[in-house]
C-alpha cells in the first residue's frame, strides 16, 4: 500500500469514528418543569404540580428522549405568583390528575406507577397524606388484550363538588362499572353500586351531588346517587370538568402556562363545571 492509499484509509477511518461518535447518547441530566395547574374549588388560588426527571436524548438520527426517576411536588400560589407555599416534598412517579378541594382542606393526587398501576392519595394542606386506593397493574387489569375494553378506560377518584365525598369509579371486570362512594374525611365506603355496560364509559359529578355515567359516544347515561337506585337519564351536555376543581374556574376562566408564566382566558359556560 503506497503512502497516498494509507493516508486515504486513515482519513476515512477518522470520518467513520467521528460519525459514530456524533450518535452517542448524552449522559442523563436532571430536568424540571411546570406540569399541571388547577384552580382551587373556590377559585381563590391555584395548585401547581412541578415535575422533575432525568432525561437522556438519543442519537442525532432518531431524536428520542428517555426519561427516568420521575418525581413531582405540589405548590399553591396566587395567580400572580405571590403567596407561594410548598405543600409536598418531591414525591415518586409521574403525576396524573389533581383536584384542589381547598374548602374541604385536601388534595386528591393521582400517581402513574411504572408497572401501569395508578395510586390515588389524599393530601392535606400540611403535606400529610393517606392512600385512597392503588389500582391493579398491567398484569392484573380486568380486561385482557384479546377482550373488548368495556367499562372505564382508566380507574379514577373524583371528589364531589363540595369535597365531602369521593367517588372511586373503575371496572371490576370487562363489561361492568363500579362506583364506590367514600366519606372524604375518613375514607370509609358507605355505598357501592355496580352496573353492566356494553360500551366504554366516562364519569362526572353533577352539581347536585350525584355521579353521571355516560357512554363515550354520549348516547346513554345514568344517574348514580349514593344509597339510591340508579336512574337512566338524558345524556349530559358535557362530561368535563368533572368537579369544582379543574383548569377552568366556576367563573369560566381557564388557567394554563405560557412558558413559566401563568395566564388565564375566558371560556364559555360549556367549558366550566355545571355545564352538565
Amino acid at each position: 500500500m503506497d503512502n497516498c492509499t494509507k493516508m486515504t484509509v486513515i482519513l476515512l477511518s477518522g470520518l467513520i469514528l467521528a460519525g459514530c461518535g456524533s450518535h452517542v447518547a448524552k449522559d442523563w441530566t436532571r430536568t424540571q418543569q411546570n406540569d399541571k395547574v388547577v384552580w382551587a374549588d373556590d377559585g381563590s388560588d391555584v395548585a401547581v404540580v412541578v415535575l422533575s426527571f432525568e432525561e437522556k436524548r438519543g442519537g442525532l438520527s432518531d431524536g428520542t428522549i428517555d426519561k427516568r426517576h420521575l418525581k413531582h411536588k405540589i405548590l399553591v400560589q396566587n395567580l400572580d405568583g405571590s403567596g407561594q407555599r410548598t405543600i409536598t416534598e418531591w414525591r415518586d412517579y409521574q403525576n396524573g390528575q389533581i383536584f384542589y378541594m381547598k374548602q374541604a382542606g385536601y388534595f386528591v393526587v393521582e400517581s402513574l406507577l411504572e408497572n401501569g398501576a395508578r395510586r390515588f392519595d389524599k393530601i392535606y394542606g400540611n403535606g400529610n397524606e393517606i392512600l385512597i386506593i392503588e389500582t391493579p397493574d398491567n398484569e392484573h387489569k380486568p380486561c385482557q388484550d384479546n377482550e373488548p375494553v368495556l367499562g372505564m378506560p382508566q380507574p379514577t377518584v373524583i371528589p364531589s363538588p363540595n369535597g365531602q365525598q369521593l367517588a372511586y369509579i373503575y371496572s371490576p371486570e370487562c363489561g361492568f362499572v363500579t362506583v364506590e362512594f367514600l366519606h372524604a374525611n375518613n375514607l370509609n365506603i358507605f355505598d357501592n353500586q355496580t352496573m353492566d355496560v356494553d360500551k366504554p364509559m366516562k364519569a362526572t359529578w353533577h352539581p347536585d351531588g350525584y355521579v353521571i355515567l355516560a357512554t363515550n359516544n354520549n348516547d346513554k347515561a345514568w344517574k348514580i346517587t349514593p344509597q339510591a337506585p340508579r336512574v337512566s337519564i338524558t345524556p349530559p351536555n358535557c362530561i368535563s370538568p368533572v368537579t369544582t376543581s379543574s383548569e377552568v374556574s366556576l367563573e369560566r376562566k381557564m388557567v394554563y402556562f405560557e412558558g413559566d408564566k401563568l395566564v388565564t382566558k375566558e371560556v364559555g359556560r360549556q367549558k366550566a363545571f355545571g355545564c352538565q
